[in-house]
Formats: C-alpha cells, sequence, structure tokens
C-alpha cells in the first residue's frame, strides 16, 4: 500500500508520484509481482493520526509493504517502520498551516519516521543532499524515471501546452497559437493532464523546468511524441551551461530529439509546418524514443520501492 497526502503542495506532488508509480507496476513485465493500492490522506487525517498515535517507541508496520510517501504520510503514520520514499525535502514544510500541527512535534514526527524507515528512497539529488545528513544510514538515490506519454496521428489529437514562463506568458501565446490554428485543440498541461489523453505534438514554452510528471522533456520522449519548444535565444546559453553542469535535459537537441525555435514567428511557422506534414518532426520523435529505456528505468525504482 502506498500512503500519500497532497497537503504539502510540492511538485511532483505525493498523489502523482503514487498514481505513476501504481500505473508503471501495471504496466511492468514483472506486472505479476505488484499489487499496489493507494491510500490517499486530507489534512485532517495526518493531523488525527499525529494525535492518536504517540512517538517514543518502534512500531512494525501493519502491513509489510507499506510505502510512505513525503511529509503528511510520514507525520501520519510514525513511528512506524516501513518504506519511506521522497521526492521533496519533508521538513521544509509550514506544517500549522498545511496539517494545523505544531512545527516542533511534526518535525519531531517526521525525524521519528526517517530514523525508524526499513528503507528511504530519494527521488533526485536535492532531497538526497537534503535528507542524507539527518539518517544514520545514506537513502538510495533514484532520479524520477520518465513516464511515457501516448502519442497520436489523428487529425482531432489535442496538443499538449506546457508553459515554462510566467503563466500570463503561457496563456497569451495558446490564446495566439488558438487563434492562428482554429481547427487545432490546445491543452494547458496541469495535474495528471498529461495522460488523460493521446497527443498530437508537445510544445514546450521556455526551457524545461517543470518537474511535474508528463510535463518533463523525457516524457514526451518515452512517448515517441513530437516535441517543439520555444526558447529566447538571449538565455539559450545559459539554459545549455546550466543544462550540461547539472545533467538536466531542459532544452531539446533540434533534429535528434525535438524542434527548437528562438522566436514566436519561428515557432509559429514550425507548429504550422508541423500541422502539414507532421512526418519529418514524428521521424525525430522516434528518434529521441530509441534514446530512453524507460521500462529499465522504472524496473529498478519498482524493485527499490515496492520489493
Amino acid at each position: 500500500m502506498i500512503a500519500y497526502a497532497d497537503a504539502d503542495g510540492a511538485e511532483p506532488s505525493p498523489s502523482e508520484i503514487a498514481h505513476a508509480i501504481a500505473r508503471a507496476a501495471r504496466a511492468s513485465l514483472d506486472a505479476g509481482k505488484f499489487d499496489v493500492a493507494l491510500k490517499p490522506l486530507s489534512a485532517d487525517d495526518v493531523k488525527q493520526a499525529a494525535e492518536d498515535r504517540p512517538v517514543g517507541h518502534d512500531r512494525l508496520a501493519q502491513d509489510a509493504n507499506l510505502v510512505l510517501l513525503d511529509a503528511g504520510a510520514l507525520i501520519a503514520y510514525a513511528p512506524y517502520c516501513a518504506r519511506v520514499v521522497l521526492a521533496s525535502d519533508p521538513f521544509d514544510l509550514d506544517f500549522r498551516k498545511a496539517f494545523g500541527l505544531d512545527a516542533d512535534a511534526a518535525r519531531i514526527r517526521l525525524h521519528d519516521a526517517l530514523i525508524g524507515a526499513a528503507s528511504v528512497v530519494a527521488l533526485g539529488r536535492p532531497v538526497f543532499d537534503a535528507v542524507t545528513p539527518l539518517l544514520p544510514r545514506r537513502p538510495e538515490h533514484r532520479e524520477y524515471p520518465p513516464l511515457a506519454l501516448r502519442e497520436s496521428s489523428s487529425a482531432d489529437a489535442p496538443i499538449l501546452v506546457v508553459n515554462n514562463e510566467e503563466p500570463s506568458t503561457g496563456q497569451e501565446l495558446t490564446a495566439l497559437l488558438a487563434s492562428a490554428f482554429p481547427a487545432q485543440r490546445f491543452l494547458c498541461a496541469g495535474p495528471r493532464m498529461a495522460f488523460e489523453h493521446a497527443w498530437k505534438a508537445v510544445l514546450q514554452i521556455g526551457a524545461a523546468v517543470s518537474s511535474r510528471i508528463g510535463e518533463r522533456l523525457c516524457d514526451a520522449w518515452a512517448g515517441g511524441v513530437p516535441l517543439l519548444q520555444l526558447v529566447d535565444p538571449a538565455s539559450l546559453g545559459a539554459h545549455r551551461r546550466r543544462q550540461a553542469a547539472r545533467r538536466l535535459e531542459i532544452v531539446v537537441d533540434h533534429g535528434k530529439s525535438g524542434l527548437l525555435y528562438a522566436s514566436l514567428e519561428e515557432f509559429t511557422t514550425g507548429l504550422g509546418d508541423f500541422l502539414i506534414d507532421p512526418l519529418p518532426a514524428r521521424a525525430v520523435a522516434r528518434a529521441a524514443r530509441r534514446r530512453i529505456d524507460s521500462a529499465a528505468d522504472w524496473d529498478g525504482l519498482l524493485k527499490a520501492v515496492l520489493q
């Protein structure tokens, strides 16, 4: 069972991670080995559990396969000995605002839960660096694997718009595209939106800095969905230096992993060309897909989390 609470406002949210793990487990070649149930917790659930379950002594999890995601579930189930998966720093939270709990008491529960955890998996370098000094043994560091978007060649399929700039910029550009291509349906990215449809293409506005599952470049690559990206040339050099230094994939490699445009005019023209003849962009998407081994990445994470 995977328990999670969404009160911390983190991206990706605990619910997104829980649903993605469950989805990947069902699609895995070893799907028969995984039986995943999800338990969402409200802020009231977390507060009530914190009041009902004292800390200060060890208790085994009622379910030997209990997995806790992030701060809310850790507080609710402390001090049960369970597996913990962290995608954000659990201590970086306004506990009173999120759960109505005293900050000192919440931190004690979090620390007890982490100390007593059967194992801790840190998704991403930032959370690994944040929690490692607090634990008696190093957590397992993993990156969040790609989760493939579904591609569609249907003329009626929508196009996903991922805005990495100011909200007003994304809204204005989406409105402009809808006006320029009235026959096309553009949908702005949102929680779990990316997996509700099969996509004709993904438009990335700005460097792909969103960590939300389904809005990363690797998710489009894993599904073979054509990627068109607009990045201001004035900041492109800085983006690429940061990408190289931190090994982040935030800008497509033009003609190899997507189509990159430096101006709105070029971007609009490129999208028009794609809508007339999508085959070149789809060939690029197929090549990008070959560079992603999402099945192997997910297999490793599922075994670390669920077995």
